[in-house]
């Protein structure tokens, strides 16, 4: 076996035009590339089907471009498989029972969905402050009794992505307002009774669903405000953050998601918007201490290895943080603008991570 430590990114790969890439996580692969080569790694990016051949086959970062090569079998897998239909596919098995025959570790396991995520949480009392009330979304029942607790509540499928197909439900009393997140404000619904309301909703949901307790978020001219806090992890138990931003809603959506026109900004200019300066920052620490706690228990109950969480979450009106979302392979594209020579420290944090890993087989 080749003696310098290999690291592989495992996802899918397109081709167009003699040209490959590598999807949403293209620009970051680079950065992965040129890291590894500071910290005299082996690096490329592989497939399912490139990695499990008998001579295995990846793309390695070449004066300045992706080339296809044979490869070495890698010390550790950085799974950003983004389909979740891949990870359940009969070659990810015969991956995963590849892996464990040649001792190799794969961090970011699987996709977590919602309804677990929320379940690990709620087993530990202090977090039940900031988490909103869910329940799986089952029948009219449940329908009926979370509307009737909460003006406002959100209906969110367990293994949705990007803010789609999010319902969003306001209760005026006289009627029910049906909202959602791919419709523009004209496709708001009426509809008089929840057996009405759950008529809709069952048409229409076409997977396990969550409903959720609405939060009365904060908002910058009238444009909701959440934010993602990146968490990686250092070496066994220990996390830190490596990337903290705004997201600001687009006018006509109720999720601030960059897939649905959201906008990224700076979280200090928000916070700085809201509070006086030592009040912000005091703020930005509890959000950040939130988002380590989650990403420590997720890490420590969840089946398998996990590097790193995307932790949305958000302040409502009376001040009080609240856990919104949890991602398992958090996007690339939520961190501020940068110039192309600079390698992120998320992405310094995943090689670093796979380099403790390597150590910790020695």
């Amino acid at each position: 076996m080749n003696q310098q430590p290999t690291v592989a990114v495992l996802t899918e790969i397109f081709h167009k035009d003699s040209c490959v890439h590598f999807g949403s996580i293209h620009d970051f692969c680079e950065e992965l590339a040129n890291y590894s080569m500071q910290r005299q790694l082996i690096f490329y990016v592989t497939s399912l089907s490139m990695y499990l051949k008998n001579e295995k086959s990846g793309y390695r970062w070449i004066d300045g471009e992706w080339r296809e090569t044979e490869v070495p079998p890698a010390n550790v897998i950085y799974n950003r498989l983004h389909s979740r239909k891949a990870e359940h596919s009969y070659l990810f098995e015969q991956l995963i029972e590849q892996l464990k025959n040649e001792h190799v570790l794969m961090f970011n396991h699987r996709f977590l969905h919602k309804w677990e995520v929320h379940q690990y949480l709620s087993r530990h009392s202090y977090l039940h402050p900031y988490l909103p009330k869910t329940e799986l979304f089952r029948n009219k029942q449940t329908l009926d009794s979370v509307v009737e607790r909460f003006p406002v509540v959100f209906i969110k499928p367990i293994h949705g992505s990007q803010g789609r197909h999010i319902f969003r439900i306001e209760n005026k009393e006289t009627v029910f307002l049906l909202d959602y997140s791919t419709s523009m404000k004209d496709a708001v619904q009426q509809y008089a009774s929840t057996s009405e309301l759950f008529a809709a909703l069952k048409e229409r949901l076409k997977s396990a669903a969550i409903i959720q307790q609405g939060i009365d978020m904060q908002t910058i001219d009238g444009r909701s405000i959440d934010f993602r806090l990146l968490c990686h992890r250092v070496h066994d138990s220990e996390w830190r953050v490596t990337s903290a931003v705004a997201r600001m809603a687009n006018q006509e959506q109720f999720v601030a998601n960059l897939a649905r026109g959201g906008e990224i900004v700076p979280i200090d200019n928000v916070l700085q918007q809201w509070y006086e300066r030592r009040k912000a920052f005091q703020q930005k620490m509890l959000l950040k201490d939130i988002a380590i706690e989650v990403s420590t228990i997720l890490a420590s109950e969840a089946e398998g290895l996990y590097g790193e969480f995307g932790i949305d979450l958000a302040i409502d009106r009376e001040h009080k943080p609240w856990i919104i979302e949890v991602n398992t392979k958090p996007s690339k594209q939520t961190d501020m603008s940068i110039s192309k020579q600079f390698i992120r420290p998320s992405a310094k944090a995943i090689i670093d991570y796979c380099l403790s890993l390597i150590d910790e087989k020695e």
